[in-house]
């Protein structure tokens, strides 16, 4: 699986491709998001805004992919750090 370098120390080979896709809207980079227009279909990036993952996204990654995709995500998507 080709992935970017710098994005490894969040998603490693063996993450499955729906925390990968969460994590590049959360965290990527211009680079990193030209490698995952190559591979992935605007539906595979979708799919992961469409069916989020619960306590994954950050807010600034929810705000950004709400936008790009036009959906509406839950606020219980968002990661919450109080302990």
């Amino acid at each position: 699986m080709d992935r970017s370098s710098s994005l490894t120390w969040v998603a490693g080979p063996r993450t499955p491709e729906r925390v990968y896709l969460t994590r590049l809207w959360n965290l990527g980079t211009w680079e990193e998001w030209q490698m995952a227009r190559a591979r992935y279909s605007r539906m595979d990036l979708e799919a992961v805004v469409r069916n989020p993952l619960r306590g994954h996204w950050t807010h600034h990654g929810k705000a950004f992919a709400e936008t790009v995709c036009g959906i509406t995500m839950p606020n219980e998507v968002l990661a919450s750090y109080a302990v």
